[in-house]
């Protein structure tokens, strides 16, 4: 069944929002036939049928819960789907986003948990030592559906398919509108547009909204603005320390100044949820959102749908960038289930499948695979056509490097955010960057 993940020890929900630098580095301490049959014996894959076992078991999965509940409730159906005809059971758990690292941080440690587990960006890196390779089954796959460029640096890691590629998230321009056209604004093509407007809506008391607090959100869009500006954390060597310049003061003053001048003091405290309540509330005029904020307002018949107008990623000095999450489905080493998770894995990306789920997750889940690009999904509404085409944009924390431990160690510790933070309270962005630059050399030195 699909249900919230609750310790079996306790049966308390984990709460903990964030792993310390110390927790973050030592848990990396912990972690420190072939496909031709598919067109032969494996015709069930193309077919998206499972074979049968004769042991009865059970298969476990877990993943963060999606803000388009119809994707989460389609992967169960799928799961029971092919325990019927695997004659094992099958269970679906899903945990909220910032508490899903906590949890696979435990597994690993514990050397046990699900058999199925969802990762994204760095965690297939933090984890590469206790994660099962899949090249039996995704070479063959990546063959038919061939996977893009940049989520195939998150999946494939050491020269091996580590993470079965699942989904990634479009980060698009959200606007209302209603709001835009009543100030006489056309929807903006850059960050310094976007600027411009934005003093303009808030003067007409409908301010943009960009979290600068302890989110993931915050993470993603602070990442955008850097790169946009010609910024960036880490060298391609993903190492090196390459915050320190001139153009990540000029992103910082260009998020002085938005802050300052387009925005209101509440998203210094957002969660993930708080640029969605700030918009669906009406008050927003715009944010930097995947796609879940408009279902939501079409689900619930808000009024507010109308007016929702998706736009693409944002350009600046240094270029057009966007980010989003990479999220693949990962097989432990020390799963007691790890054939029955492969079988399933094959099942899953048969493509009648794989497709279904797609179209269940209404573009809220991007595909990792060129060959699912033009899909009738998005091409069924004006708000999803922009969709596909946001992945030639899109990187991973730590590009252009690749997304390390350590860089994750960056966003688990929401140093970008917390600079960010620093510079429109007052403080100087050199001395801003430094702190960021010490920060960042005490989780390499870890």
């Amino acid at each position: 069944m699909n249900r919230e993940y609750r310790d079996e020890t306790n049966s308390t929900l984990y709460s903990n929002s964030r792993l310390t630098r110390r927790e973050f580095i030592r848990t990396s301490a912990y972690v420190a036939g072939s496909l031709t049959g598919i067109a032969s014996g494996w015709s069930w894959l193309a077919e998206g049928k499972a074979p049968a076992f004769a042991q009865k078991r059970t298969l476990t999965a877990l993943a963060l819960s999606l803000f388009v509940p119809s994707g989460d409730e389609r992967f169960r159906q799928i799961m029971e789907e092919f325990g019927k005809q695997a004659g094992c059971d099958t269970r679906f758990d899903t945990i909220q986003v910032t508490q899903l690292p906590v949890k696979l941080a435990s597994e690993a440690n514990i050397q046990s948990g699900h058999d199925l587990v969802n990762m994204w960006d760095t965690y297939g890196y933090l984890h590469e030592a206790n994660l099962e390779p899949l090249d039996d089954i995704l070479e063959e796959v990546d063959k038919n559906y061939s996977t893009r460029a940049n989520p195939r640096q998150v999946f494939h890691i050491g020269g091996q398919w580590k993470l079965a590629p699942w989904y990634w998230v479009a980060f698009v321009g959200t606007g209302n509108k209603k709001h835009w056209e009543e100030a006489g604004l056309a929807l903006p093509k850059t960050w310094e547009e976007l600027y411009e407007a934005g003093k303009k809506l808030k003067e007409h008391g409908h301010p943009i909204g960009l979290p600068i607090s302890h989110c993931t959100d915050a993470n993603t869009t602070w990442n955008v603005v850097l790169w946009c500006y010609g910024a960036k954390v880490f060298e391609t060597d993903s190492k090196t320390i390459a915050l320190n310049s001139p153009h990540t003061e000029e992103a910082l003053d260009y998020a002085r100044r938005l802050y300052l001048d387009c925005m209101s003091n509440e998203v210094l405290s957002w969660d993930d949820a708080g640029n969605n309540r700030f918009f669906l509330s009406g008050k927003g005029s715009w944010i930097l959102n995947p796609v879940s904020v408009y279902w939501a307002a079409k689900d619930k018949n808000m009024p507010i749908a109308e007016n929702i107008v998706h736009h693409p990623s944002l350009s600046g000095p240094g270029g057009r960038h966007s980010a989003g999450f990479n999220h693949g489905l990962a097989v432990w080493k020390f799963s007691k289930n790890k054939d029955l998770a492969k079988e399933f894995l094959k099942f899953f990306y048969s493509e009648p499948v794989y497709t279904s789920w797609l179209t269940a997750a209404k573009g809220f889940c991007m595909s990792p695979f060129k060959k699912f690009e033009d899909l009738p999904l998005w091409k069924t509404d004006p708000n999803l056509i922009l969709l596909p085409k946001e992945g030639n944009y899109t990187h991973f924390p730590g590009w252009p490097g690749n997304p390390t431990r350590y860089a994750g160690a960056v966003e688990n510790q929401y140093i970008i955010p917390d600079m960010v933070a620093r510079v429109v309270s007052g403080e100087p962005y050199k001395k801003a960057i430094s702190w960021a630059e010490d920060q960042i050399k005490k989780i390499l030195e870890a």
